[in-house]
C-alpha cells in the first residue's frame, strides 16, 4: 500500500540505507514508500536505486537524492503542460518510434552478420600497399623526431661527458655498450632510432623551451640541458616537420582501421544488394509503375 513519507523521516531512512543497514534495506523493498508525487504519478523510494554513485558519503548522498527528486518533479510539471497544450497529432510519435525500432533491428542484424562472417585479418602487405597508394592523405600534425635521450643526476658530470661522447657520432654501432651504459649510468633513458616521438613528447622529457620548433630542429643535433635536479643529453638523429608525409610506422593502426571499415561497408552493401535481388526474384517485393 502506498504510504507518504514525511520529509525528515525519508532523509533519515535514506542516510541509514546508504551507510549499510541491510535489515532496513530489505524491509524497504517490500514497502513501496512514496517520496514525491506529480499529479497522479508517484516516485517511490525504490526508484532511487542507483541514483547515488557508489562510495558517496551519506551527507552528499542526501544532496544527490534531493537534486534527483527536484529534477523529476520539474520534468513532470513541464510534461503535464505539454500533454495538456499539444493536440493529438503533435503528441503522436508512433511513426518515429517505429522507424527507430526498425533502425535498431537492422543495426543489430548487420552487427551480428559482421561478427559471424567478416574477415578481420589484415596483413602488413595490405597496410603497406594502402599506404603507398594513399600517402597524400597521411600528413603530420606535429613535428616528430628520432632520438636518444639520457638523464643523469645533476652532479654526474663524468657520466654525462661519457654519454655525450657516445652520441657525437652520426650512427650508433655498438648497441651492447650503449645498453650497458644506459642501465648502469643513467637514471632514465630512451632509445628511439626506429620509433618516432612528437616534439611535445621530447619537451615532456627535458626542460626544452623554444618558440620555433622547426628552426630548433634544423640547428640542433646534440643538446645538453640542466635543471635543479637533473642533467639531460639528447641526440636527435632524424626529424620530420608538420605537414610532411607521416611515416608508415605511425599510421599502421589508422590504416588498419580504414581498411576494416571499408571492408565492413563493402560487406554490408553486398549483403543488402543480395537480399534485395533475392526478394525481387521471389516476388516478396514489387515495384508498381
Amino acid at each position: 500500500m502506498e504510504r507518504k513519507l514525511s520529509l525528515w523521516v525519508f532523509w533519515l531512512l535514506f542516510a541509514i540505507i546508504f551507510v549499510g543497514c541491510n535489515y532496513l534495506r530489505e524491509k524497504l523493498r517490500t514497502d513501496e514508500l512514496v517520496v514525491a508525487r506529480a499529479g497522479k504519478e508517484y516516485l517511490y523510494l525504490s526508484d532511487l536505486k542507483g541514483v547515488v554513485p557508489e562510495g558517496t558519503p551519506p551527507s552528499d548522498s542526501v544532496l544527490w537524492v534531493k537534486n534527483y527528486i527536484d529534477m523529476w518533479l520539474r520534468n513532470r510539471v513541464v510534461l503535464h503542460y505539454a500533454e495538456k497544450n499539444l493536440d493529438a497529432s503533435e503528441k503522436d510519435f508512433s511513426r518515429q518510434i517505429e522507424e527507430y525500432r526498425n533502425s535498431l533491428l537492422i543495426y543489430n542484424y548487420e552487427t551480428k552478420l559482421l561478427q559471424q562472417k567478416l574477415d578481420t585479418s589484415i596483413s602488413m602487405q595490405e597496410i603497406e600497399s594502402f599506404y603507398e597508394k594513399n600517402k597524400d592523405i597521411f600528413k603530420l600534425r606535429d613535428n616528430i623526431v628520432k632520438m636518444i635521450y639520457f638523464r643523469f643526476p645533476r652532479d654526474s658530470v663524468k657520466a654525462a661527458q661519457i654519454g655525450r661522447k657516445m652520441l657525437e657520432a652520426d650512427t650508433i654501432t655498438n648497441f651492447d655498450r650503449l645498453e650497458q651504459f644506459c642501465l648502469r649510468r643513467t637514471s632514465a633513458y630512451l632509445v628511439s632510432l626506429n620509433s618516432w616521438y612528437s616534439f611535445a613528447d621530447l619537451q615532456k622529457l627535458a626542460p626544452l623551451v623554444t618558440y620555433n620548433e622547426e628552426l630548433f630542429l634544423k640547428n640542433n643535433r646534440l643538446i645538453e640541458l640542466t635543471d635543479d635536479q637533473w642533467r639531460y643529453i639528447i641526440r636527435i638523429y632524424s626529424f620530420l616537420m608538420r605537414e610532411a608525409t607521416s611515416p608508415l610506422s605511425l599510421e599502421i593502426e589508422n590504416i588498419r582501421t580504414i581498411i576494416l571499415n571499408t571492408r565492413k561497408q563493402e560487406f554490408l552493401n553486398q549483403m543488402r544488394t543480395e537480399l534485395f535481388e533475392k526478394a525481387l526474384r521471389n516476388k516478396e517485393i514489387e515495384i508498381y509503375n
